[in-house]
């Protein structure tokens, strides 16, 4: 990174606050509480769409998070990497069966009965019989649980290990931490889903969850209530919602946006014990006439009227970084005009993770 950039991207740190940040004070004093007494755990889960889902950005936020509060596992994975989409890092996934996996906006390619739930994704199989394995690629990532999220948790089991069952999920948990472990079914079924797995480690610290679903609006969450029952199993203590790019790019209008954003937010506050959620406005990008994205400016205006959510503008950071000639390249968007490099996100990522750090530090001062 150039000089120039750094002190821009510097100065936008500082303008760029958390609105309503005062709705995150219940997350700071847990925050406190873990980094004094090291003890019991903080879970972040960041919700969104194709800027989400690679954990370009997430990463970026999650690395600088753990290193002040100690690293609970990485979270919430996907095993995107079955059927060749991006994926989850850093975790190997294998099976001797032929998974289906389709995205919560193209329903229509599923099979039928297919539930999506808390990755916003459907994967199925309709082997009767098949063993799914998970390896951690180093040994900082090794976990001393894990969890299969699922409509029906009974019907996996881990390979002669002890097991227990919750709500949704198959959960196993050993002492010394490990690198991989396998699963299978335990009774015959027409079709098998798996909405997720999670990983952790017995280790006080925080734990940040990266959910991400390629072309998805607030709407595809919306339409399918196993997302929002599934969500618990993370036991958020906040949710960041990065959505809205795919809904500018499909024309819709900034009143059925926050429509959709009220319901999402609302969603999750219902069966999370009402959580606080921070919203981060969607990036810019260009419309196919190489024009400027207006309805991301209103999406983000609309937004930052709102009161019952915390707020990061990153549209309002990247429209500093590229000043009045609007040069782009300095935000490091690709040529498709709407995603951006593993350097542009991870700029994004810290840029907020900055800020975020910056509000809990003026939040302790305060409170001495």
């Amino acid at each position: 990174m150039n000089r120039i950039l750094f002190c821009l991207m510097m100065a936008q740190v500082l303008y760029a606050q958390i609105l309503n940040a005062p709705l995150l004070y219940p997350l700071f004093e847990k925050l406190i509480i873990l980094e004094d007494k090291k003890k019991g755990k903080v879970n972040i889960v960041h919700i969104g769409d194709s800027h989400i889902q690679p954990d370009y950005l997430t990463n970026a936020v999650r690395k600088p998070l753990q290193q002040q509060f100690g690293d609970g596992g990485r979270g919430f994975i996907f095993p995107y990497t079955l059927n060749k989409q991006v994926a989850t890092r850093p975790y190997y996934f294998a099976s001797d069966a032929t998974w289906q996996i389709c995205r919560n906006n193209q329903p229509y390619k599923c099979e039928p009965g297919t539930e999506f739930g808390l990755s916003g994704y459907g994967f199925s199989t309709k082997a009767e019989q098949f063993v799914f394995s998970v390896e951690a690629r180093e040994n900082k990532d090794k976990f001393n649980t894990i969890k299969i999220v699922s409509p029906t948790a009974s019907l996996y089991s881990f390979k002669n290990k002890f097991q227990l069952q919750e709500p949704f999920v198959s959960v196993y948990h050993q002492k010394n931490p490990i690198s991989s472990i396998s699963f299978l079914p335990t009774k015959k079924q027409a079709l098998f889903s798996i909405n997720g797995l999670v990983v952790e480690k017995d280790a006080p610290g925080l734990i940040y969850h990266n959910i991400g679903a390629v072309g998805s609006m607030a709407s595809d969450f919306n339409g399918n209530p196993l997302f929002f029952e599934q969500l618990p199993v993370l036991t958020p203590d906040l949710v960041i919602i990065s959505l809205g790019t795919n809904e500018s790019l499909n024309d819709v209008s900034v009143e059925k946006f926050i429509e959709q954003m009220d319901l999402f937010i609302n969603n999750i506050k219902t069966l999370c014990n009402n959580v606080p959620v921070l919203v981060i406005t969607p990036p810019i990008s260009l419309l196919p006439d190489k024009k400027f994205n207006t309805y991301i400016l209103e999406y983000s205006k609309a937004l930052s009227k709102k009161e019952n959510i915390a707020l990061w503008d990153l549209y309002s950071f990247l429209n500093g970084l590229i000043g009045e000639e609007k040069d782009l390249t300095v935000i490091k968007i690709t040529s498709d005009d709407v995603h951006y490099t593993l350097e542009g996100y991870i700029n994004q990522g810290t840029a907020f993770a900055n800020n975020f750090l910056n509000e809990y530090k003026n939040y302790k001062r305060s409170r001495k």
